[in-house]
């Protein structure tokens, strides 16, 4: 029982420093000898848990998107109806709190989000997987709400609400170092982003006229 804790603690070692160290510099800057040194493992140790460096990162993204998984916004909208204007204002909400409670989810490690940021900036096999588990279904149904509640749209104007809808929460995440720098704190109080939740969803009612 005690060799299989230590090999878990040790798997949760490998995967935590080699999502911090994409956090901080980019998948494809990040080394084995980097993240044996960050973890206080040795190589031979990454090897015999993941066996390549590859299935490492893949391990990193699963975590990264297991939480996005559990709760997928399909089923969060599943019991609204996309064709009342009351439902279409809950749905839009529902959406920004989400993201939000996803986004700066306190019991959630920091590295997570500026990984989420990396995943979207590297075209390659892990953008794909992370792509086609989490970003693609969120996307779709977002979109699909959006012309539920303004079928005029075109495929680009659809596009534009969709990412306007989100940005602020984004902006937040990726540029957290930034922004808290300025702010003179170490992390987002729950008030703050409380009200950066709030003037979201006003906004977004307000563009498509719903109350």
């Amino acid at each position: 029982m005690a060799e299989y804790q230590t090999s878990i603690k040790t798997r949760k070692a490998l995967i935590r420093a080699t999502g911090e160290l994409a956090a901080e510099r980019g998948f494809n800057a990040v080394s084995i000898r980097a993240i044996a040194t960050r973890a206080r493992q040795n190589i031979g140790s990454i090897h015999y848990h993941f066996g390549t460096k590859q299935k490492l990162f893949a391990a990193v993204v699963e975590e990264v998107s297991q939480r996005w998984r559990d709760g997928r916004l399909e089923s969060a909208l599943s019991s609204l109806d996309l064709s009342r204007r009351d439902d279409q204002a809950c749905a839009l909400a529902a959406v920004i709190r989400r993201q939000a409670d996803l986004l700066f989810d306190p019991q959630a490690p920091e590295w997570h989000c500026r990984v989420l940021y990396q995943l979207m900036q590297s075209p390659d096999a892990l953008n794909e997987t992370f792509r086609d588990a989490v970003a693609e279904p969120e996307l779709r149904q977002i979109e699909v709400l959006i012309r539920a509640i303004a079928p005029h749209l075109n495929d680009a104007e659809v596009q534009i609400h969709l990412y306007v809808l989100i940005a602020p929460l984004l902006l937040h995440a990726d540029y957290r170092k930034a922004l808290l720098r300025k702010m003179g704190t170490d992390t987002y109080a729950r008030e703050y982003i409380d009200n950066l939740v709030a003037v979201c969803i006003d906004q977004a009612l307000r563009q498509f006229g719903l109350k």
